[in-house]
């Protein structure tokens, strides 16, 4: 017995020497890198034949190894963290602004709501030249962001031009705290549909959807609801927690995640008593719904809470954590991966040196809903009720990419004060023609990814001795694609009308007013209905 007792002591001794030896050999080499990377960056900046900038060669040392992780992994310096606490929390201190840089300019992008920029008359596409008398040009927008903000109740100065009359004003302007909606707009849109979009899960989210829930039951009691969560990039977990909450009992688990310290690992359930856990419920998703998106939608699913209506969700089932690195600064890292009821992570790739990876067919898991129904990981979520998106054509995306419509809607809104509402507003057949005539030029200036091919093909038939033979072949294609081109306004007429008034609506009456002027044709919203009103298959969609 006491031979049998060394020999177990001996192994544990031998295992944790192998353990230490293991732990000191990496650290080793951690410290090893460490100096080395010290070394050359002390040289470089020393030695090198020209200037060196400091910051600059350190900000691209860390980008560059942070590149060879995941895309959610990066380095964020002081002005990059105020604009990410602004996205987060859906409220800053400031004049109600958020900007944009086209070319060498910085343009107001949106205005928020009852805020001071919009009592001193600003407008989206104003291009802001100085503040405090320093000039913009030149500057990054992060930096430019930071100093417009500051604390509610300070005073900034500005000068800002208005494009279209080329007017300069002076203004000095009060900070206040902006909020920013992350629940743009509820309502109903048939006399049995609730409806409910959630753009953000900033502070509140939860609080807030509800709160819209339950004005909706007071006022119009409805039989059925629709959350929509498209476009929905995410935000805090514990909101997404909060929101399944709303529908679900007490107690249920809706996330756990699981990190390489498995000290960290933990798991979200709900605290609180639901509202209505009875309610038929859809969920509308697609291709940009990720993250706090994907867990309310995926525990929803999971627990056959929800039917789910649209496209495959993002598939981003990683969390990150910031940590302070020194001087204001922060790394922002992958620390966890998130799982859903069912058990399954939603992410859909894979990175290997920070390229990714899509999930092969044969590696995908298969799991169960509460009821039986089968799920699978690996493709972020897939929608029990399937809707094909249209993909944007290339004009209208070209337009967009320019600024083209972004352009035109600040012309429209300089040319009329106001328009109806917002539910009833559409652009007549002469101004879309007008239109037509102002986007014209710069859709047949701008070149298409055809055009770059041909382009290519010309070149490396110059270098081969070849486009004297295939020169009529490169006339016929460019004269072709011209055609098309200039068919293409009429093609797709209706897609460019639709977010050309998307964008007119949002100058008088916000992202509210937005929201409200498509609901009328959201083909997503009415195939929702259409499964409502067949509750025979509503149903069997949430049994195996």
């Amino acid at each position: 017995m006491k031979k049998y007792l060394q020999t177990k002591w001996l192994l544990f001794i031998v295992l944790c020497s192998s353990i230490a030896i293991a732990t000191s050999g990496r650290f080793l080499k951690i410290s090893q890198s460490m100096e080395n990377f010290a070394a050359a960056y002390r040289i470089i900046n020393h030695q090198y034949v020209d200037e060196t900038d400091p910051n600059q060669l350190m900000r691209i040392g860390i980008d560059s190894m942070l590149g060879h992780m995941d895309p959610y992994t990066n380095y964020f310096s002081e002005a990059q963290m105020v604009q990410v606490r602004m996205g987060v929390k859906g409220g800053w201190d400031g004049i109600g602004v958020e900007l944009m840089k086209n070319k060498e300019q910085v343009i107001i992008k949106e205005l928020v709501e009852n805020t001071p920029a919009e009592e001193h008359h600003l407008r989206v596409g104003d291009v802001l030249l100085k503040i405090d008398g320093t000039e913009l040009k030149g500057r990054a927008i992060e930096d430019v962001s930071k100093t417009l903000q500051g604390k509610a109740g300070t005073k900034v100065s500005i000068e800002v031009m208005r494009p279209s009359s080329g007017e300069v004003r002076e203004l000095v302007i009060e900070r206040t705290k902006v909020t920013k909606k992350n629940v743009p707009y509820y309502g109903m849109v048939d006399d049995e549909t609730g409806y409910i979009v959630l753009t953000t899960f900033s502070q509140r989210a939860g609080a807030n959807v509800q709160d819209a829930f339950q004005a909706l039951q007071e006022e119009y009691n409805p039989k059925q609801v629709i959350l929509d969560l498209r476009d929905n990039g995410g935000g805090f977990l514990i909101e997404a927690v909060n929101i399944c909450n709303i529908f679900l009992n007490k107690g249920n688990e809706i996330v756990y995640t699981k990190a390489k310290i498995p000290e960290w690992d933990r798991s979200f359930k709900t605290l609180n008593a639901p509202i209505d856990i009875d309610i038929p419920l859809i969920v509308l998703m697609n291709g940009r719904s990720a993250s706090a998106s994907e867990i309310v939608a995926g525990a929803l699913q999971d627990l056959d809470r929800a039917v789910l209506l649209g496209r495959n969700s993002f598939g981003k089932g990683l969390v990150q954590n910031t940590k302070d690195i020194g001087y204001s600064s922060k790394v922002k890292l992958t620390t966890a991966k998130y799982y859903i009821p069912s058990g399954r992570c939603v992410q859909a790739l894979d990175y290997k040196d920070g390229v990714p990876v899509k999930v092969a067919d044969s590696l995908r898991q298969e799991f169960e809903t509460k009821n039986g129904r089968k799920v699978y990981d690996g493709k972020g979520l897939e929608p029990d009720y399937e809707i094909e998106e249209s993909p944007k054509s290339v004009l209208l995306e070209a337009l967009m990419k320019n600024h083209v419509i972004f352009d035109y809607a600040n012309i429209y809104r300089e040319e009329y004060d106001s328009i109806i509402t917002a539910k009833e507003f559409e652009l007549t057949d002469d101004e879309l023609e007008e239109f037509v005539k102002y986007a014209t030029k710069s859709w047949m200036e701008h070149t298409t990814k055809t055009e770059k091919a041909i382009a290519k093909l010309e070149k490396r038939s110059k270098k081969e001795g070849t486009y004297q033979q295939l020169a009529e072949q490169f006339k016929n294609a460019r004269l072709k694609i011209e055609k098309e081109k200039k068919a293409s306004f009429e093609k797709h007429k209706t897609e460019v009308k639709q977010q050309l008034e998307q964008e007119i609506v949002g100058r008088y009456y916000y992202m509210t007013g937005q929201v409200e002027n498509r609901l009328a044709r959201d083909q997503d919203v009415a195939e929702a209905i259409k499964l409502f009103n067949n509750k025979e298959r509503f149903d069997k969609l949430l049994k195996p």
